[in-house]
């Protein structure tokens, strides 16, 4: 398996390189200083606005939080993002990771867990909305667009991989793991990291308010309507202005492109592939198609990297404080955040 990843990985960058290279360095280059370093702060500033969306929409599953919960949430996003956009050789890292740092700011590991999950399904359920979105605006556009009815056909699969998905959650998909054989060695593992029958438990009790599942799934069709103006904000940037309807195509699309690799770490090379045959829809210069990619990559290194070194050094002030374990038990009072039906 990581032999396998670090094929796709080695494989997606070599794609991206030969990408830049056969459109030229230079033209993509000046596409991409048009924008500029003040053009890169504005798509930092925009993305950060969907990144609050989407700390809101995990924050919006649960009841009774603690006090300054809403910022523990924001960081726990931020950092789950830039984990997984910089370090995506760790597939899940970044949820595990952002998980575990909400049971540092009084939330119970069990309803971290359970609402982390439930959050990842919802923010999924809304990319296929927004996708569903962008694919009828091209219909409706360029009804004879080549790849569109694949992308259909692809919605729709994706579509019921997500049904199932739900269904196995309500059902009890941590109780399944459990009666695996022991052979496996599943049960241990699940039970040692994450606590499965607690985790199982508040997953079906925060099911049990279906309002704010659909808070979470609203917030996060904003982000996504956020992203796509990311989107429109990076090429009028670079004088190369869409619509906002057309940049919405460009970036569902996209999106669901990555998410359909997601077995190559990062989309590397997925990404700027889309950005280059989706441009191409709405007669952008192969140049500023890649440089959009690029600006995107620049914003993620950007939005990133800062979380990844505040996270490092909690995790060095607590291994000195002698709290370094994995997952840190929480008091009795903790108790007080779980969820109410």
């Amino acid at each position: 398996m990581k032999v396998g990843v670090l094929l796709s990985v080695l494989g997606g960058f070599a794609l991206a390189i030969g990408l830049f290279v056969y459109y030229g360095l230079e033209p993509i280059g000046r596409a991409f200083a048009a924008a500029g370093c003040s053009g890169l702060a504005s798509l930092c500033g925009v993305h950060l606005l969907s990144v609050l969306l989407c700390a809101l929409a995990w924050r919006a599953l649960l009841v009774e939080l603690p006090p300054r919960s809403s910022l523990a949430f924001v960081w726990a996003r931020w950092l789950r993002d830039s984990i997984g956009n910089l370090l995506a050789l760790l597939p899940a890292a970044g949820e595990v990771i952002a998980a575990r740092e909400l049971t540092f700011h009084g939330i119970r590991i069990s309803l971290a867990g359970a609402s982390m999950i439930i959050d990842l399904t919802s923010e999924i359920v809304s990319q296929l909305l927004f996708t569903l979105l962008g694919l009828g605006l091209l219909l409706a556009q360029r009804p004879g667009a080549s790849g569109t009815w694949w992308a259909v056909g692809g919605l729709l699969v994706a579509t019921g991989a997500i049904a199932g998905f739900i269904y196995v959650q309500r059902r009890g998909l941590f109780r399944l793991l459990q009666m695996l054989p022991a052979q496996y060695d599943l049960q241990r593992r699940f039970q040692s990291l994450i606590e499965v029958a607690r985790i199982d438990a508040a997953i079906q009790q925060l099911y049990r308010q279906p309002a704010r599942v659909a808070a979470a799934i609203i917030l996060h069709l904003v982000a996504w309507l956020v992203a796509a103006a990311e989107t429109w904000l990076g090429l009028t940037l670079m004088g190369q202005p869409l619509s906002f309807a057309d940049a919405l195509v460009i970036e569902s699309l996209v999106l669901a492109l990555r998410t359909s690799a997601f077995v190559v770490p990062g989309a590397a090379g997925i990404q700027e592939s889309g950005y280059l045959m989706l441009g191409a829809l709405f007669a952008l210069q192969p140049e500023v198609s890649l440089a959009l990619a690029l600006l995107k990559r620049a914003r993620e290194a950007v939005v990133g990297l800062p979380a990844l070194l505040i996270w490092q050094g909690l995790e060095w002030r607590r291994f000195l404080q002698g709290s370094g374990r994995f997952w840190r038990r929480m008091p009795a009072s903790a108790d007080i955040c779980e969820p109410h039906s």
